[in-house]
């Protein structure tokens, strides 16, 4: 077996062989030999460019909340997400507040065991830290708290700072409810006749954040 050449010396072998060829004989010696390799090459720069630039140009989120039960305004999403964003001086090029409006849809046939299946799947979501934060209808705050997933706003309610608000207990007396006051309804740009209920919701994500959420809520933030 003979020795293997240095790939320089071997370039200048393949480009001497191309050279002595004719122009129809360089055209298929290329389509044998390189154009399947070159084709390759090209996807596989393509596929990292790709990848790069969603990798670069996709944004963190660093808080996501959900309504449930009711609809809110364009401009209420805005406030709730980007108002948000903007008022605890993060960049928006690299990160972002999402919200789920209205998370937990009617089944499309109206059967008791697709309503039961969607309601399943979303409180999956929250188990699983999809959401720091909820805001439900006063019947929805007392429905989904068989599923004990709201966390304790004791340390709020025992605040002066929040003497203001009125807090909500769940069936077992924990306090784990705000009720949304006017003021806070026309921010987000609900105009139903059902009591609001905002809770914080189990997560081990971006909960360092919920006392910022809870001030720019209820306390004037963003205005």
């Amino acid at each position: 077996m003979g020795e293997k050449l240095p790939l320089k010396e071997r370039i200048k072998k393949e480009k001497e062989k191309f050279m002595k060829l004719d122009s129809a004989a360089k055209k298929r010696y290329f389509r044998d030999y390189y154009l399947l390799p070159c084709v390759l090459i090209l996807l596989a720069i393509v596929a990292v460019v790709w990848f790069a630039a969603d990798v670069f140009s996709s944004k963190k989120t660093i808080y996501s909340g959900a309504t449930v039960g009711f609809n809110i305004s364009d401009e209420g999403n805005e406030y709730l997400t980007s108002g948000f964003l903007e008022s605890i001086g993060k960049s928006s090029r690299k990160k972002k507040v999402e919200l789920s409006r209205d998370a937990v849809l009617e089944s499309a046939d109206g059967s008791a065991g697709d309503a039961m299946n969607i309601e399943m799947a979303f409180a999956a979501q929250i188990t699983t830290g999809m959401f720091q934060y909820v805001i439900f209808t006063k019947d929805g705050f007392e429905h989904y708290s068989m599923y004990d997933f709201y966390l304790s706003l004791d340390e709020y309610k025992n605040s002066d700072k929040y003497s203001s608000l009125e807090f909500l207990e769940t069936s077992d007396g924990s306090v784990c409810g705000i009720l949304v006051p006017d003021n806070v309804k026309a921010k987000i740009g609900y105009e139903g006749a059902s009591d609001l209920v905002f809770t914080l919701v189990y997560s081990n994500s971006n909960k360092d954040l919920n006392p910022t959420f809870i001030d720019y809520l209820f306390l004037g933030g963003g205005q």
